[in-house]
């Protein structure tokens, strides 16, 4: 019976220890694919990035052109209409920007979301698993000793 009961413990031990292995190779894969996801996330910011930075430009060749139209001297009606129309272009840009930039960010950080509680929840499956045959494990053993002579 002894023989049994360490057989039992051992296979038992063994169980957890697959367990433990799986878990952490999910926790790997959890991590590898945060990783891949902030790399994009990272790809997305450098080229929204580089997007604003064409938009300053733009908004600095605007800018330059209401200097130099108010230089020339033209009608103050028409340099005024050509820097609300300027203005309004960057602004709408800057807007385009922003959006693509929240959408982008929100679209990430919910993927993310996603895989943790998937990835959460197998691991809370796994050590209820093992608990529960650690309970179980347990009571036979308590059982099982109950009835011996000592």
């Amino acid at each position: 019976m002894t023989e049994w009961s360490a057989l039992a413990a051992a296979i038992g031990i063994v169980l957890i220890a697959v367990a433990a292995v799986i878990m952490m190779v999910s926790v790997k894969r959890l991590i590898g694919r945060a990783e891949t996801m902030l790399g994009r996330l990272e790809e997305d910011s450098a080229r929204l990035t580089q997007e604003a930075s064409q938009v300053l430009v733009q908004a600095s060749v605007s800018l330059e052109m209401i200097q130099r139209q108010l230089a020339a001297g033209e009608a103050f009606a028409a340099s005024m209409s050509d820097a609300a129309s300027a203005v309004a272009k960057t602004a709408d840009a800057v807007h385009a920007v922003g959006k693509k930039a929240s959408i982008t960010a929100i679209e990430h950080l919910e993927r993310a979301r996603l895989d943790n509680e998937r990835q959460i929840g197998e691991m809370f499956r796994w050590v209820d698993a093992g608990m529960t045959l650690w309970h179980s494990w347990n009571k036979y053993t308590s059982k099982s000793g109950e009835g011996q002579a000592k």
